[in-house]
């Protein structure tokens, strides 16, 4: 989920996400509606972040992928075409192009681990509703948990 993000921005996610996860709970059990759904607000914009970071990074990956089939193409018509004046020898184009293309195959093998957005989307929905329903919910806790205490009492 972080891995496209360099080291100072992902402590910045997980200084975010413990902000929000303390906030979180502080309003929760202190009866802060108002500051708990403002909460829901923020993880929301951690995620829509990580996420976004995320789909730009997978473009320009599929953008150097898609530069590295054209580069693949041309070294083999290259090779194809080995003409005897041809500076670099035939066995260092075969070694290129076979390297390349493992390259390439890797890269498309991994891509489609990059396009499971599973914990963002997840994320995002509690975080939504947090941030929609909070005040809800925490009105609703709290006023029952007083009942339930003025009985017990």
């Amino acid at each position: 989920m972080l891995k496209h993000l360099t080291f100072g921005k992902r402590l910045v996610v997980y200084a975010s996400l413990f902000i929000w996860a303390a906030g979180s709970l502080w309003a929760g059990f202190g009866n802060h509606a108002d500051l708990f759904a403002a909460f829901g607000s923020f993880a929301l914009c951690i995620s829509f972040g990580v996420f976004l970071t995320d789909r730009f990074a997978t473009q320009e990956a599929r953008r150097r992928w898609d530069s590295q089939i054209l580069t693949q193409t041309r070294m083999m018509w290259r090779y194809q075409q080995h003409q005897p004046d041809d500076p670099t020898p035939r066995a260092t184009l075969h070694d290129q192009i076979t390297q390349s293309f493992d390259d390439l195959l890797a890269a498309k093998a991994a891509e489609s681990k990059l396009e499971t957005y599973r914990y963002e989307l997840v994320f995002s929905v509690v975080a939504t509703l947090q941030w929609g329903f909070g005040h809800l919910l925490l009105t609703l806790l709290h006023k029952g948990a007083a009942h339930v205490t003025a009985h017990l009492s």
